[in-house]
């Protein structure tokens, strides 16, 4: 498995060189998860940032031990626990594999090995995970406008 041809195909590969996936390559260890498998629990902290390489992740929120709120579906060549990775903070959601998933993970230790090492390299990796953070926002934004929208007309339905 080439592992930096992986990572050129993720969302992380849009901002970094060819050269740059084959260091990042070395970095990097790789965990499979089963159908149904937690990737990371809301409330733990691993300062990992994950690459979803195959497979489906599902993005819950738990609100009690049998209840959760589905908030997304991540799919191949995703980013997730980037917060977490750059903050310290622990992780707000859970993630759940939908069915078999492979994903990279590098953790944040084994990158700030690289960033007096490859400067630019760190630099492709922050400008990838804000713009990230970017899409995720504005993702963010229009179901906030699309739910506001919808409470809105249901208000003025009743008056």
């Amino acid at each position: 498995m080439n592992i930096a041809k992986i990572i050129s195909g993720t969302i992380l590969g849009q901002d970094v060189t060819t050269e740059e996936c084959e260091i990042l390559s070395s970095a990097v260890t790789q965990r499979s998860l089963t159908k149904g498998e937690v990737l990371f629990d809301e409330g733990t902290k691993d300062e990992t940032l994950y690459l979803l390489v195959s497979g489906k992740l599902e993005v819950v929120k738990v609100l009690s031990n049998d209840k959760t709120i589905h908030i997304d579906t991540l799919k191949e060549g995703s980013m997730t626990g980037e917060l977490s990775f750059i903050d310290g903070n622990t992780h707000t959601m859970r993630l759940i594999a939908k069915k078999e998933c492979e994903v990279l993970m590098l953790h944040k230790d084994a990158f700030e090995e690289l960033v007096e090492k490859e400067p630019m390299l760190t630099y492709h990796v922050m400008r990838s995970i804000l713009r990230y953070s970017h899409v995720m926002q504005r993702k963010i934004n229009a179901k906030y406008l699309e739910m506001h929208r919808m409470v809105q007309n249901q208000y003025t339905a009743q008056y």
